[in-house]
C-alpha cells in the first residue's frame, strides 16, 4: 500500500481501505494509546498488540463474514470513538445503514461510574435488526446501555459486536479478537472520525 511522505497511509487511503463513510468530519485525537475502561491497566507484564490498517481491515472482513452467517443487520450503530471506525467498516462490508453514537461516562466519584448517553439513539432504528459495535469490550456496561436504548426506540432485534473482547468479561454476540493484550489501533495515532449527528444541546446532554 502506498505511503504518505511521513511513512503513514494518507487519510484518503485509510478511508478507502476501511470504507469509512465519506461525509464524516475529522476531529483531533488526544489519546495514544487508548486506555480502555473496566480493566486494571497497571500490570507491567501485559502484552501489547499493534494493528496496522491492513490488519484492521482483514479483521473487519473476517468479522463481517462471521456475522452474515447467522445475522442480517439492517443498521449498524458504532459507539464513539473506536466503534465508529469498526462500525463504519462493518456497515460497508455488510451493506447496511450506519449510525454513530457517543456514550460517555459520568465523572469518577464514589462507586463505579456508569455510562450515560450523550445524545439520542437514532429513531431510524425502529423496527430494524440492529448491530451495536464497539472496538473493545470489557465490562460491557456501554454495550448493555446501548442495547437498552436501541430497544427503547423500537429496534426489532439487537446484537453486539466488537473487534476485541476481554476474556472473563462481557461476551458480545460477535468478536474478532478475544485477547487480554493491550491492543493499539491505527486510529490511536490518527484523527478520530466523528459526525454531525454527535452534536448535542448542552442543556439536554446531562438529562
Amino acid at each position: 500500500m502506498p505511503k504518505s511522505s511521513k511513512g503513514k497511509p494518507s487519510q484518503k487511503q485509510v478511508e478507502k481501505l476501511v470504507s469509512i463513510p465519506a461525509d464524516m468530519i475529522l476531529a483531533p485525537q488526544v489519546e495514544a494509546p487508548r486506555q480502555h475502561t473496566g480493566r486494571d491497566q497497571s500490570r507491567s507484564n501485559r502484552s501489547v498488540q499493534e494493528l496496522s490498517w491492513a490488519e484492521f481491515d482483514r479483521a473487519v472482513q473476517k468479522l463481517a463474514r462471521t456475522i452474515s452467517q447467522s445475522f442480517k443487520p439492517q443498521a449498524v450503530v458504532g459507539v464513539a470513538h473506536g466503534g465508529v471506525f469498526v462500525g463504519g467498516a462493518l456497515s460497508s462490508a455488510l451493506g447496511c445503514e450506519f449510525y454513530p453514537v457517543r456514550i460517555s461516562r459520568r465523572s469518577r466519584d464514589k462507586g463505579a461510574p456508569r455510562p450515560k448517553l450523550s445524545g439520542e439513539m437514532p429513531r431510524e432504528l425502529k423496527g430494524k435488526r440492529v448491530l451495536i459495535v464497539d472496538d473493545v469490550v470489557s465490562s460491557g456496561d456501554t454495550l448493555e446501555l446501548a442495547i437498552t436504548l436501541a430497544q427503547k426506540v423500537g429496534a426489532r432485534e439487537v446484537h453486539t459486536a466488537s473487534l476485541v473482547a476481554r476474556p472473563g468479561g462481557f461476551t458480545p454476540t460477535f468478536c474478532a479478537l478475544p485477547t487480554d493484550a493491550l491492543v493499539v489501533f491505527p486510529w490511536d495515532y490518527e484523527a478520530v472520525t466523528e459526525d454531525g449527528r454527535f452534536d448535542v444541546d448542552p442543556d439536554k446532554a446531562g438529562a
